[in-house]
């Protein structure tokens, strides 16, 4: 149902209340969920590459996984600064590390205290975030804690669920650089109640876009970076020409990376695979490539967009993994010892509102997509050596 057309909704704009308000179905919360993913999904497969300002890479074929001999040693090959046309040999794979059983951090804090009061405050204030296509608010909680909330809505380019299925894999992965987030409910009139003055310009959007569940609003909320900056390497941003054009070179095997950008292009290298392995197209269509203020760290933000069943990935996705010949080790054993087992266990816990965080086809997905990231870089390995290729913790 929306928010908007059959609502009679009164609000007393100076104390910021919200009172007498209705609401009329315009359709099944089933049948527009059902719709949404449906247009969520055609829109990634069937989504054109965005123009490229760089010369498109040639992308590989489908690789296919080699056979694992564990008793096999890796003979280095000589590291060559030209990416390999095609994978065709078999690379030696490394035994696979258990996953980490440690409690997942962010930004040095455990992410169960950082969950926690996201899931037990009170909504105080709300605002409207500026600047994006999709409705995302700031929640502040009486807590003293704040929040990024995005709610189900009619835009089908923003599926609040995909957002705690991309936490959820990031720390799977060892890589604590999504904001820890989790599924909650609100009644829309405590929600909407608490819009800020001004915010309330949005308010009509808000009544129109918004679906409802009964009187409730479903979302995601992720926990509120304090201060975030455009996240840049060797000067240039990360996602300009000149920035993609040189973090491209310093991860092309045989070509010296400068220490003092070493740890942003480790950071470069595991967010393409992650983003390959989620298949976010929208990761490189602005804002959304962001760094601390200190510039040590890069967040991977909204993943609102990410896991289309497409099991080859999206070519933009594909454009991007396959600009990189330089991995990080631990993730990369983490991918490898992902089963579909331990992925289905980890989405079933903690769903909160949502009836599922992943769909079954949108799990074999991940694993198929899983399967050909370990091809290319299983055929990097094969053709440069595991010391080539490897080179990052």
């Amino acid at each position: 149902m929306r928010l908007g057309t059959c609502v009679a909704l009164e609000i007393a704009v100076g104390a910021g209340l919200l009172s007498g308000l209705g609401v009329s179905a315009t359709w099944g919360l089933g049948q527009a969920r059902a719709q949404w993913d449906r247009e969520a999904n055609a829109a990634v497969s069937a989504q054109a590459v965005l123009a490229e300002q760089l010369p498109a890479a040639e992308l590989p074929p489908t690789p296919t996984r080699p056979a694992v001999d564990r008793a096999t040693t890796a003979v280095p090959a000589e590291p060559t600064p030209s990416r390999p046309s095609r994978i065709s040999a078999t690379a030696p794979i490394a035994e696979v590390a258990p996953l980490d059983d440690s409690p997942s951090m962010f930004n040095g804090v455990r992410d169960d205290l950082l969950l926690e009061p996201l899931r037990t405050g009170i909504i105080s204030r709300v605002r409207y975030n500026r600047g994006g296509s999709s409705i995302s608010l700031r929640i502040e909680f009486d807590n003293d804690t704040q929040a990024a909330f995005k709610p189900n809505q009619t835009n089908y380019q923003t599926i609040p669920r995909k957002e705690v299925a991309a936490y959820r894999i990031d720390r799977m992965l060892g890589l604590s650089a999504v904001p820890p987030a989790i599924g909650r409910a609100f009644p829309v009139e405590e929600l909407l109640g608490a819009v800020e003055s001004s915010s309330q310009e949005f308010l009509p959007r808000l009544r129109e876009e918004v679906l409802l569940d009964d009187d409730l609003v479903v979302g995601e909320l992720s926990w509120w970076i304090p201060v975030i900056k455009q996240a840049t390497v060797g000067g240039y941003d990360i996602d300009s020409t000149n920035g993609v054009v040189t973090w491209k070179r310093y991860l092309t095997i045989g070509v010296d990376m400068p220490p003092e950008d070493r740890h942003m292009l480790a950071q470069i290298s595991s967010m393409v695979l992650f983003d390959f392995v989620i298949n976010n197209p929208d990761r490189w269509s602005g804002a959304n490539v962001r760094m601390s203020e200190d510039g040590r760290v890069l967040y991977y933000m909204d993943n609102t967009l990410s896991f289309g069943r497409d099991p080859e990935g999206h070519r933009k996705c594909r454009t991007y993994l396959t600009r990189a010949q330089k991995f990080s080790r631990s993730v990369v054993a983490a991918l490898r010892a992902l089963t579909e087992s331990d992925l289905r266990a980890v989405l079933s816990e903690d769903q909160g509102p949502f009836e599922f965080l992943l769909d079954d086809d949108e799990i074999e997905a991940v694993m198929q997509r899983r399967e050909w990231a370990l091809g290319y870089i299983d055929g990097l390995i094969a053709e440069h050596g595991a010391s080539a290729v490897l080179v990052f913790p």
